[in-house]
């Protein structure tokens, strides 16, 4: 069942396989298996194929480990069922024999081809090999990262020494956590107004007393750097400038009170969005990406929201119980999809560190010399110390790419949903459209999130939609630049839709708003290059309104038809 690499070479780190499931008949009665797999056979890279009736069966995923060991696979692509069910048994799978789980690409053959367009076999096998034939060049074109493992610093800062900011500094120390306490004011509690003074008194003497507890008042936060788990803050004392101290957190909870200017200026330093009355912003921690890292930054009491007392001090018990949740996590292993910055190309326009939703990107003085895979290289540029770098930080990067679509020099790159992987995909959706003007060719960027989810869940209810559309799933639209919506259509695409999340509830943050401004920059410029806007379309997808989206689909397609003159 094996055949020689293009190359020839039977070493080739890009060893594939590609197994196609049947899943009993529900895939086989509608798609043509053995056609899928004979030309899956013949992909640049794949050295074996086979289809069998249940790959996620034990003997099914036992043949697996069989064909990775018996054949050298680096790579495996799974064609049948949807990547939310599968993808974490199948990584276990490869895992057993030493593949990177990123070395598995999962097609869902079944909602993605067979439910949806069973009544037109032929046309759903023909989307099935394009799209097995999608994944597999982005697999070829995929690299294994290297993780990362950081350690979390075992000490904790809370910023505020009023009843929140003490409450949650008690909570820590008391669960072994050495605490460095920071108050603007003259003494502890000096805002604290509305509680009995004795009450007050008796958390200050526990705060004082307790031998983890370090207090340092009339000081303030000046700097902070690092990055999540590492948190590298110098604190300056309001007076005495010869008394700042620079310190590593794994934590900081923020208790400062009432929103004011100071707490402004605190809120640029840590990075933390203010709602419009300067209360700091419910995060959605409902809506992180999988790859999302937690910060190890929380906030309680009144700077959060107006409170109560007892309420300060229940935010502040949560705090404290979400940073020791963090800290004994003692270190994390941080991997998968992440943005890099090219130092001989970026240009320090600073636009990657304005987009970022996750404060992964930093712009630091660009130095007179650095090392470049480990090669020893001098800027030639003149003033070359005014410049400013970009720099991301694989640790809070998530890979949302929205630094990707805004950098203007290509300096900012994204391994996993890089301009190639992306291209190969649009090539093969695309190829036939110059020789086959029998029909349209839709592209549909979708979000994992929302309208690749939506799709799935389409087809898992069997609805039926236009089988000429070929989808290419995203982590984030906020990724999509203008290049790669035009070059679209330069390769002859009829349409070309971008579906994304839901206005505020993007798992990127602001991943739909990029996608957003992306989409106005190319609807400006299709016009002029004699592209009817009619082709081109942006819309927000529920991942749970299945019928909707297929309502949405067609009735693009069906635009697209009548305009362009192809039938559908």
């Amino acid at each position: 069942m094996s055949n020689q690499n293009l190359d020839g070479n039977p070493k080739n780190k890009d060893r594939m396989g590609v197994f196609v499931c049947d899943c009993g008949d529900n895939i086989s009665s509608i798609l043509d298996v053995e056609s899928l797999t004979e030309t899956a056979k013949v992909l640049p890279n794949v050295v074996c194929a086979e289809h069998a009736s249940y790959w996620c069966s034990t003997d099914g995923r036992e043949r697996i480990l069989d064909m990775i060991r018996s054949e050298e696979l680096q790579k495996v692509v799974v064609a049948g069922c949807s990547r939310r069910t599968h993808n974490r048994l199948f990584q276990k799978t490869i895992g057993q024999a030493n593949l990177n789980a990123e070395m598995l690409g999962i097609v869902n053959i079944r909602e993605g081809c067979a439910y949806p367009h069973q009544a037109e076999p032929d046309m759903a096998t023909a989307r099935a090999k394009d799209q097995i034939e999608m994944e597999s060049a982005y697999m070829s074109a995929l690299n294994i990262s290297t993780s990362i493992e950081v350690a979390i610093t075992q000490k904790s800062l809370v910023i505020g020494g009023g009843m929140a900011g003490m409450t949650a500094a008690l909570e820590l120390a008391d669960n072994g956590v050495p605490v460095m306490l920071v108050e603007h004011t003259e003494s502890l509690a000096s805002m604290t107004i509305t509680d009995t003074p004795e009450q007050v008194k008796d958390v200050v003497i526990a705060v004082q007393n307790h031998p983890d507890i370090t207090v340092h008042v009339n000081s303030y936060v000046s700097e902070v750097g690092g990055t999540s788990g590492n948190h590298q803050v110098t604190i300056s004392h309001l007076t005495k400038q010869a008394l700042s101290l620079h310190d590593t957190f794994g934590v900081i909870i923020v208790a400062t009170g009432m929103p004011d200017e100071e707490t402004a200026r605190l809120a640029k330093l840590l990075r933390l969005k203010q709602d419009t009355k300067g209360h700091f912003a419910e995060m959605r921690i409902r809506l992180r990406p999988e790859r999302y890292m937690e910060r190890g930054i929380y906030v309680c009491g009144s700077v959060h929201q107006p409170c109560t007392i007892k309420q300060a001090q229940f935010q502040a018990y949560s705090a404290a119980s979400r940073a020791l949740k963090h800290l004994r996590k003692k270190s994390v292993m941080v991997g998968g999809a992440r943005a890099v910055v090219d130092p001989m190309k970026c240009n320090g326009c600073s636009d990657c560190f304005e987009v970022c939703p996750f404060d992964a990107v930093t712009m630091i003085e660009r130095p007179a010399q650095f090392s470049k895979d480990s090669v020893h290289i001098e800027i030639q540029t003149p003033d070359a110390k005014k410049q400013s770098l970009s720099v991301i930080d694989p640790i809070l990067c998530t890979g949302c790419g929205n630094c990707v679509s805004v950098c203007p020099v290509g300096a900012a790159t994204m391994r996993g949903w890089s301009d190639e992987q992306l291209e190969d995909q649009m090539h093969i959706a695309l190829r036939d459209t110059s020789d086959n003007k029998d029909s349209l060719r839709i592209l549909i960027f979708a979000c994992e999130w929302s309208g690749y989810a939506a799709m799935e869940l389409a087809g898992r209810q069997k609805l039926s939609y236009p089988s000429n559309v070929r989808a290419i799933r995203l982590d984030c639209t906020g990724r999509l630049q203008p290049g790669l919506i035009l070059k679209a259509f330069e390769m002859g695409a009829d349409g070309v839709m971008i579906l994304g999340c839901m206005p505020k509830l993007c798992h990127y943050e602001r991943g739909n708003e990029q996608a957003a401004a992306i989409y106005n920059q190319v609807e400006s410029l299709v016009g002029l290059l004699g592209i009817s806007p009619v082709r081109l379309k942006l819309a927000w997808t529920p991942p749970d309104d299945a019928p909707a989206w297929v309502e949405l689909v067609t009735k693009f397609v069906e635009g697209v038809a009548e305009i362009t003159g192809v039938a559908k």
